[in-house]
C-alpha cells in the first residue's frame, strides 16, 4: 500500500477506484451520526426562526410559514428518516445536496414572496446560516457543497434584482452590496474549511488503513511466531526426551545411587557408569555450558564418545584427554566440566581426574570435606586443544585416594550449588550445603539423595530450577 502522504498529494480529493470505494464506505459509517445531528439541528433552527417571521414579515408570514413548515421542515425530516434506510447509503451525497438546495432556496423563496421589501435585508442572514450548515454540518463533499451554495447565491441574486428591485434606492443598493460581500466571504471560507476537512478525513482514513494493515501484518507475524515457537517447543521437548534417555535410570551396583532433575528447558548434564572386567566401576559426570539444543547435542556426542572409548575406561585422565581431543573445535563457544573416576570396591581406592568440575564431598564420621586437588584440576573440556594441554599445569592428571569405610562420596553438578532462594535471590544453596549434608549423613542410598533434594526445594521455595540438578552418591562399603 502506498504511503498515505503520497496519496494525499492529489489535490482533487479522489483516490483510485478501489481505494475510493473503501473510503466512501468508511466515510458513510463515520458521517452518519453527524449528518443526523445536522438534520435535527436544521429542523430546530429552521422551525424556531418562524417566531421572527411574526415581527419581520407580519403581512406575509402565512406564506413564509407555508414554505418553512409545510415544505422545508418536512423535507429535512424526510431526509433524517432516509438516513436509516439502505437507499441513503447509495444516494447520500445526492440526497444531502437536494435537501441543502431545498433549505437554501426556501430562504430565497421567502425573500421573493414577502410583501415587505426589507425582507431582503433581514433574511440574507438565514441564507448565510444555511451556507455554513451546508459546508460544515452535513458532511456534503466539496464539489456538491460548492455547487449547492453558489446556486443558492445565484438564486438570491435573481430574486433580489428582479423581484425585490434591490437597485431601486441607495439604501437597498447598500444592503445588496453588503449581502453579497457576506455571501461571497461565506462561500470562500466554507470552501476552504470544507476542503481541508475532507483532506483531514482522507488523511485520517489512510492513516487508520495503514495502522490496520500494520496490525494485520503484526498479527500475521505473531501467528507465524506462534507456529515457529510451537514447533520449537516440540523440538525442545523431543531434545529433552532424547537427553533424558541418555541418563541411566539406575547404577549398575547397589552402593551407587543417582538423582537427576532436568530443568524446564534442555540442559547440559550427563552422567554414566560402566562395570569394568576386573570388578571396578567407572563413573562419569559432566556439565556442558549453556542450555538448549546445542548443550543437548554435545551431551549426545559425549555419550557416544564414552561408549566407543573402552580402551580409556580404566584411565580417567586419558579418557578426559580423549574427550577433549574430539570435542575441541566442535562445540563452538560451549565447553564442559567433567569428573571421571574409577572405584575399586575391594580396596575402596578411587582414581579420578577432574576437568574443572565441582569437587566431590566426602562425608565420614560426621565430618565433611571437599576433595580439592587444585594442582591436579585440569582445564574444562573443549577450551584448548590437547597440544596446549600436554605438559601444562592444567593438563588432566590421575589422583588416587583411599575412601574410608562407612563414608559417602557425593558427586554433583553446579545446578545444586548455584540454586537461589526465590524470596531474596541473594544466597545460594552452596552456602548451606555442607551443613545440610552433615545433618543428613545418617541416611543412606536413595533416602540420602532424596533428603538433599527436599532440603534444596525448601531452600529455593519452588521445585523448578534454572539448571539441571544431578547427584551421584557412592556409599563406601
Amino acid at each position: 500500500m502506498p504511503y498515505f502522504s503520497d496519496l494525499l498529494k492529489r489535490h482533487n480529493l479522489l483516490f483510485d477506484a478501489p481505494l475510493e470505494k473503501a473510503f466512501y464506505e468508511d466515510y458513510y459509517i463515520k458521517s452518519l451520526n453527524i449528518i443526523r445531528i445536522g438534520l435535527i439541528l436544521g429542523i430546530i433552527l429552521y422551525g424556531s426562526f418562524g417566531i421572527l417571521d411574526i415581527y419581520i414579515v407580519p403581512v406575509s408570514k402565512k406564506y413564509i410559514w407555508l414554505i418553512r413548515f409545510a415544505i422545508v421542515c418536512p423535507a429535512l425530516a424526510a431526509a433524517f428518516v432516509l438516513t436509516f434506510t439502505p437507499v441513503f447509503k447509495k444516494l447520500m451525497q445526492f440526497i444531502l445536496g437536494c435537501i441543502s438546495l431545498i433549505t437554501g432556496l426556501g430562504i430565497v423563496t421567502m425573500i421573493g414572496v414577502a410583501v415587505e421589501k426589507e425582507s431582503a435585508l433581514y433574511y440574507y442572514a438565514g441564507l448565510l446560516l444555511v451556507i455554513m450548515w451546508v459546508y460544515a454540518m452535513i458532511r456534503l463533499r466539496l464539489v456538491y457543497a460548492v455547487a449547492v451554495s453558489w446556486v443558492m447565491v445565484l438564486a438570491y441574486e435573481v430574486v433580489a434584482l428582479s423581484v425585490k428591485n434591490m437597485l431601486s434606492s441607495p439604501e437597498l443598493i447598500n444592503g445588496f452590496i453588503n449581502n453579497n460581500f457576506f455571501f461571497i466571504s461565506a462561500n470562500v471560507i466554507g470552501m476552504f474549511v470544507n476542503y481541508h476537512m475532507e483532506r483531514y478525513i482522507r488523511s485520517d482514513f489512510l492513516q487508520r488503513r495503514e495502522i490496520e494493515e500494520n496490525e494485520r501484518e503484526l498479527e500475521r507475524e505473531k501467528n507465524e511466531l506462534k507456529i515457529r515457537d510451537s514447533k520449537m517447543q516440540k523440538e525442545l521437548a523431543m531434545a529433552r526426551l532424547i537427553q533424558q534417555e541418555l541418563i541411566p535410570d539406575n547404577s549398575p551396583v547397589e552402593y551407587i545411587t543417582t538423582f537427576y532433575k532436568p530443568m524446564e528447558e534442555v540442559g547440559g548434564d550427563i552422567f554414566d557408569f560402566w562395570e569394568l572386567p576386573d570388578g571396578k566401576v567407572s563413573i562419569f559426570l559432566g556439565d556442558v555450558s549453556g542450555h538448549g539444543v546445542p548443550a543437548a547435542l554435545i551431551t549426545s556426542m559425549v555419550k557416544c564418545i564414552l561408549k566407543e572409548s573402552h580402551q580409556f575406561s580404566a584411565n580417567p585422565a586419558a579418557m578426559l584427554m580423549h574427550l577433549n581431543e574430539i570435542l575441541n573445535k566442535q562445540t563452538a563457544d560451549n565447553y564442559m566440566t567433567a569428573f571421571y573416576c574409577v572405584y575399586n570396591p575391594d580396596t575402596n581406592d578411587i582414581v579420578f581426574s577432574n576437568a574443572a568440575h565441582n569437587p566431590p564431598f566426602l562425608l565420614v564420621d560426621h565430618h565433611i570435606k571437599a576433595i580439592e586437588c587444585k594442582e591436579y584440576t585440569g582445564m574444562p573440556i573443549a577450551v584448548v586443544g590437547n597440544d596446549s594441554l600436554v605438559g601444562s599445569e592444567q593438563s588432566y592428571k590421575n589422583v588416587r585416594i583411599k575412601l574410608p569405610k562407612g563414608g559417602k562420596l557425593l558427586l554433583y553438578t553446579d545446578g545444586l550449588t548455584e540454586a537461589k532462594n526465590m524470596s531474596d535471590r541473594q544466597g545460594s544453596f552452596e552456602d548451606i550445603l555442607p551443613h545440610e549434608l552433615l545433618q543428613l549423613s545418617s541416611y543412606h542410598n536413595h533416602t540420602f539423595i532424596e533428603k538433599i533434594y527436599s532440603r534444596l526445594v525448601a531452600f529455593r521455595g519452588i521445585d523448578t530450577f534454572d539448571d539441571d540438578i544431578s547427584m551421584i552418591n557412592l556409599e563406601v562399603v
